[in-house]
């Protein structure tokens, strides 16, 4: 199995606890997720499947899209209801046009401190774990890009944000930096994932209904979806042959080449750099990256024809063999 099954997750699981089910109707397949949501989050929930789990990384730079309620003049511990919410004495109430200017500073790139609840890792532990036993620890704050913020309901202590951001953004404590800027604070409510990348929440199905392999195989998406964010390039039969066989391609060993901006080129990582790789056909054979001698493989997908290795072992193993 090759490609990304679309969940719409419901409340009150992790994403572990998906995975975790889609895995046992699929087994020995692999499964991974892109991205984690937090127990109280509904929303889209991508799964990679199979070969695809090898592409999650390259999956990192597709927007996501969220629509958060929060509450103002109350703190949580964890920013949202799940921890110990308090109510603020005096906090001041604020007017719309206050909280919409507010919220527009944060527009563009941004450093942001991710929670303490989260699952980020500190020495090796989980942050939440840390934080759970009461131990003293600290986040570095990280680069976020918040490409759209709207306000859909307003009514004082109450709100709703649409947002779209880029791929590492903690939603609860947006909510909270923006109010702790106007002298209060804010608790998410809800929280949903309505997108990543062209994937919407319409596209996706919640995870019982997928109760067995047929099932998942028949509304698995093309895996290429992960890719979205790379640029994109065809490589000729021989082009495909070649980079399947761990050798270099060159230029003309492309039916097609991506054109980058060159401040782009001097602005990205080299994983930046990375392209993706399809046939003829638009099938995903490889992520390439340019090296000495051509460009080079990343990771490289073989059909199931091209190689002689069984999916299964069924004769048991002699130890005299």
């Amino acid at each position: 199995m090759f490609g990304v099954l679309a969940i719409d997750k419901p409340a009150g699981c992790t994403s572990r606890d998906v995975v975790n089910q889609i895995q046992r109707c699929i087994r020995p397949s692999k499964v991974g997720h892109t991205g984690t949501l937090d127990p109280m989050a509904t929303g889209v929930l991508l799964l990679a499947i199979g070969q695809a789990t090898r592409l999650v990384e390259f999956s990192h730079g597709l927007p996501k899209s969220y629509e958060a309620d929060f509450k103002m003049g109350c703190s949580s511990d964890t920013l949202d209801t799940d921890g110990r919410v308090e109510t603020l004495e005096q906090a001041p109430e604020i007017s719309e046009a206050a909280y919409l200017a507010a919220a527009s500073r944060w527009l563009g790139e941004q450093e942001q401190v991710p929670p303490r609840f989260s699952a980020l890792h500190v020495d090796g532990r989980r942050a939440h774990e840390l934080a759970r036993r009461g131990e003293s620890f600290q986040l570095p704050s990280r680069k976020i890009i918040i490409h759209e913020l709207k306000i859909l309901r307003y009514e004082y202590p109450r709100v709703t944000l649409a947002i779209r951001c880029s791929s590492g953004t903690y939603i609860r404590s947006l909510g909270s930096d923006i109010a702790i800027s106007l002298g209060s604070d804010a608790v998410m409510t809800r929280l949903v994932r309505t997108a990543i990348g062209s994937v919407k929440l319409d596209d996706c199905l919640p995870p019982d209904d997928f109760c067995d392999e047929q099932t998942i195989a028949r509304h698995l998406k093309p895996a290429c979806l992960l890719t979205e964010s790379l640029p994109k390039c065809v490589l000729s039969t021989a082009g495909c042959q070649k980079i399947r066989n761990g050798i270099a391609v060159q230029l003309p060993d492309f039916l097609e080449v991506p054109s980058l901006p060159q401040a782009e080129v001097q602005q990205a990582t080299p994983r930046d750099l990375a392209w993706v790789a399809f046939d003829a056909a638009g099938e995903v054979v490889a992520i390439l990256k340019q090296a000495a001698g051509g460009y080079r493989s990343l990771r490289v997908f073989h059909k199931a024809k091209d190689t002689t290795q069984p999916n299964k072992i069924k004769t048991p193993h002699k130890p005299e063999s």
